[in-house]
């Protein structure tokens, strides 16, 4: 029955199967409804694509998942996350309407098709430089983890390169985005984290501080200047706080998922030969085939809403204040909305109807930059780095216990 909990199926997503293979997990789940009760999570999992675009659109279900949190914490910790909190609410993606589109607005352009398109050549010239060094180390016998080679150090220049901060930063970027990861993935629980959650905002803070009065002094060419300019765009103005908190947005979301999505696009052609031979023949598909690469398997697993009143969505009854989990990569793979959904099939016509980037108002404002550099990366995978393969067995490696994110922390790769 959908809303029913189901005691003979795994519904602990961070459990051993769900984390070594959750598509398993979240097709048995599918099975016994469009919306099921996690127990280990008290959270209602929606599994099918129809819902989840529902439950996107459902005026009931709200981005605002700070403020649950912020209550579950005890005095102390919420003392020492004070400012992290104060950050994170000038992120777009805590809020409903109408300050969600308050806080967007200033963004929307810099993000544009169009204006992401102009960045292909930096992207591809990025992308080539750090191809041809792995090409020369793969020929040399070298066992290269396309992660840390590839995979995380494009998606944090580029961002880099928008934002105007300076490329050599980036590993402070991704050491600050993991310290404020504990709060944004919900794992606050231990008070040690929230230390760490705090000292990676005072960072943050600090420094996007400094280069928000150094914009508004010397305007540049830049996508913090663009905010610092169209500020005032929104009604009331967007404050200082919140502009940090845009920066900030930008620069974790802008690296984190991407990486991500690069990672897990070079490990799915790895283990799908004839496709990847396929699409090497035709470069002029990969658009198309990262849609499908998305769809198949991407970065997002979940993503969380709270009831702000009782509803009923695919049949459960849902009270105010229990959390939703809209299952994304569950979604993706629904046989009600794609034939043949557990097969890669990177010309499928309609991989592009995928939810990995949201949905509706709270469809990812990045994407159009997440997709383009994933494309100029499939195609440096494909065409620079000669014939390669995962230098690991595919269930060695270590894919991290998140309810909310998917992608492994290395990705070796070898000379085939």
């Amino acid at each position: 029955m959908p809303g029913a909990y189901c005691p003979e199926v795994i519904t602990d997503l961070v459990s051993v199967e769900a984390i070594r293979d959750p598509f398993a997990v979240y097709r048995t789940l599918r099975e016994h409804g469009s919306v099921v009760w996690l127990p280990e999570h008290r959270a209602w999992f929606v599994s099918t694509h129809a819902e989840v675009q529902t439950a996107f659109r459902h005026p009931g279900l709200s981005s605002d998942r700070l403020t649950p949190v912020e209550r579950r914490l005890d005095d102390h910790r919420r003392s020492v996350l004070a400012d992290t909190f104060e950050l994170l609410r000038g992120w777009m993606v805590f809020h409903d309407p109408p300050q969600h589109e308050r806080l967007r607005l200033p963004l929307r352009q810099a993000f544009v098709p169009l204006a992401v398109e102009r960045l292909r050549p930096f992207v591809a010239r990025t992308v080539e430089s750090f191809a041809t060094t792995i090409r020369e180390r793969l020929a040399s016998g070298e066992v290269i983890d396309l992660v840390g080679e590839l995979a995380f150090p494009i998606p944090a220049i580029v961002i880099a390169e928008l934002l105007g901060v300076p490329a050599s930063d980036r590993d402070e970027f991704k050491t600050w985005s993991a310290d404020l990861a504990t709060v944004v993935f919900g794992t606050t629980a231990d008070p040690r984290r929230a230390e760490v959650a705090a000292r990676g905002t005072r960072r943050f803070v600090d420094y996007f501080t400094a280069l928000v009065a150094d914009r508004e002094r010397h305007p540049g060419d830049d996508l913090i200047s663009t905010l610092c300019a169209a500020r005032d765009l929104a009604d009331p103005p967007i404050g200082a706080t919140e502009l940090v908190g845009a920066c900030t947005l930008l620069l974790f979301g802008g690296h984190e998922t991407t990486t991500s999505a690069i990672t897990l696009a070079a490990h799915s052609l790895s283990q799908h030969p004839d496709e990847r031979a396929w699409l090497t023949d035709r470069p002029d598909a990969t658009a198309r085939a990262v849609e499908e690469l998305h769809r198949f398997d991407g970065p997002s697993k979940v993503m969380v809403r709270i009831a702000g009143d009782d509803l009923v969505l695919g049949g459960a009854e849902i009270a105010a204040g229990d959390t939703v989990f809209l299952g994304l990569a569950a979604a993706n793979r629904d046989p009600l909305a794609f034939d043949d959904p557990e097969r890669l099939h990177l010309d499928r016509p309609d991989a592009h109807r995928h939810v990995g980037f949201g949905h509706g108002i709270h469809h990812c404002l990045g994407a159009p930059l997440a997709r383009l550099e994933t494309q100029v990366a499939v195609e440096a995978l494909l065409r620079e780095l000669g014939e390669w393969e995962l230098a690991v067995a595919s269930d060695e490696l270590g894919w991290g216990a998140t309810v909310l994110g998917r992608g492994p922390g290395t990705l070796p790769i070898a000379r085939r």
